[in-house]
């Protein structure tokens, strides 16, 4: 049995974000599990990720995805996978923070492509 430490929270420019366990703590390279807050009237601006996959469960909805170009707005407890390749964003129009906990699968350096 494993029991990981949180990382302390890193401030992005709109969102914030928590490592709960890495590669290491999990046990299988290029996996990482997070938690990712976007304060309200926040905007993650359009990205996508080579190679990586990223699985989110919303632990606290208010928020809504973009992903090439349809628009998902999950409840709390909803999952949504983005593959790689797939050009997402997120936005927070609620007064609470949108809360998700992110699964990364085939993470690699240097992977993520921030769109204009």
């Amino acid at each position: 049995m494993k029991r990981p430490a949180p990382s302390e929270w890193k401030e992005r420019d709109s969102y914030r974000k928590q490592v709960l366990a890495t590669e290491d703590d999990i046990g299988a390279e290029g996996n990482l599990l997070q938690v990712v807050e976007v304060p309200p009237g926040e905007h993650v601006e359009p990205h996508l990720h080579r190679e990586t996959r990223e699985v989110f469960y919303v632990q606290q909805a208010g928020g809504r995805f973009v992903i090439d170009g349809t628009e998902v707005t999950p409840a709390a407890g909803d999952v949504v996978v983005c593959e790689p390749g797939d050009v997402h964003e997120v936005y927070n129009e609620s007064d609470e923070p949108f809360r998700i906990l992110v699964f990364k699968a085939d993470l690699t350096e240097d992977d993520t492509v921030w769109k204009p």
